[in-house]
């Protein structure tokens, strides 16, 4: 079909629906195109250049975005030329002509097993207390994102593994500890309110706990630990690094973290990398063979 670029993204966002990509994933994706409407204009689609869309990176940087954010949005505007190609839109792929934006590699926050630790008697102190430590061992013990936690119905929970809903639509069983489960199963018993809701983490009111919720639960365990706040996917990541460094191969990591690419995945283990790098300058051999001289 011929049509305009705003045309042809309602198309692929319909695509994106039908293949069961998550509502956010859809709103970041519109949003993303939009923006490169805004500086390109809403043009033929058969008319969209490399130029265009080297314009719109280059707005994107202006707009005050970090290297991330462009990168970002340059992947969802990435992905909708490229389905638009092979839908016939365009007879060549501009998007192959450029480069992807450099982002510099940054010190993300990661949860540490010490931290963890505090975080746990702080639940102690706080009007759920089995609540919240069943959540923050969850999120330690199996690296699932903030929205699969909350997804969790009470149904899910079995002695050695929760059922996810992963990004996609997929659906995946995926193990925890004993302790784990005792935690998870002692909220249930004893703490989680009455409700015509099968959401297993509600609010003391007895609804589900929303995102918001989860990070104001994070935020306050951390005050009363005495640590800086860290946002729930600093839990994952500090996860997914402790699991390498207890000796989890690769390929098992992927598959707990529900990464369809290794190539996340090696993110991931490229953290632990740094972490023993970092023990190794205070537990080297050499170093300390020099101090003892």
């Amino acid at each position: 079909m011929r049509g305009t670029i705003t045309d042809w993204a309602e198309a692929w966002l319909l695509d994106c629906r039908a293949r069961g990509l998550s509502p956010n994933t859809i709103g970041y994706y519109r949003d993303a195109v939009k923006a490169m409407v805004k500086v390109v204009g809403d043009k033929p689609m058969a008319e969209l250049t490399a130029d265009d869309l080297r314009a719109f990176l280059v707005k994107s940087f202006e707009d005050g975005l970090s290297p991330g954010g462009v990168a970002a949005r340059w992947r969802a505007a990435r992905a909708f030329v490229r389905w638009a190609v092979k839908e016939g839109a365009l007879g060549v792929d501009p998007t192959g002509k450029i480069r992807p934006p450099k982002v510099p590699e940054a010190d993300l926050p990661v949860v540490r097993e010490w931290e963890v630790k505090k975080l746990l008697a702080a639940a102690e102190m706080g009007k759920n207390p089995l609540r919240d430590k069943a959540l923050v061992m969850v999120l330690w013990d199996t690296g699932l994102r903030a929205s699969e936690v909350l997804g969790l119905r009470v149904s899910d929970v079995k002695a050695e593994a929760v059922r996810v809903r992963r990004k996609g639509g997929a659906v995946q069983w995926v193990p925890v500890s004993l302790p784990t489960y005792r935690a998870i199963l002692a909220y249930a018993r004893a703490e989680r309110p009455p409700s015509d809701h099968d959401a297993l983490f509600l609010t003391r009111s007895g609804l589900p706990l929303a995102y918001d919720g989860l990070k104001m639960v994070l935020r306050r365990l951390a005050e009363y630990a005495g640590l800086p706040p860290k946002p729930p996917h600093a839990f994952r990541r500090g996860a997914a690094v402790a699991m390498v460094k207890n000796g989890m191969p690769s390929y098992a990591l992927q598959a707990m973290l529900g990464h369809k690419s290794p190539v996340m995945t090696a993110h991931y283990v490229r953290l632990a990398e740094k972490d023993l790098r970092e023990i190794h300058r205070t537990a080297s051999p050499v170093i300390g063979l020099i101090k003892r001289q």
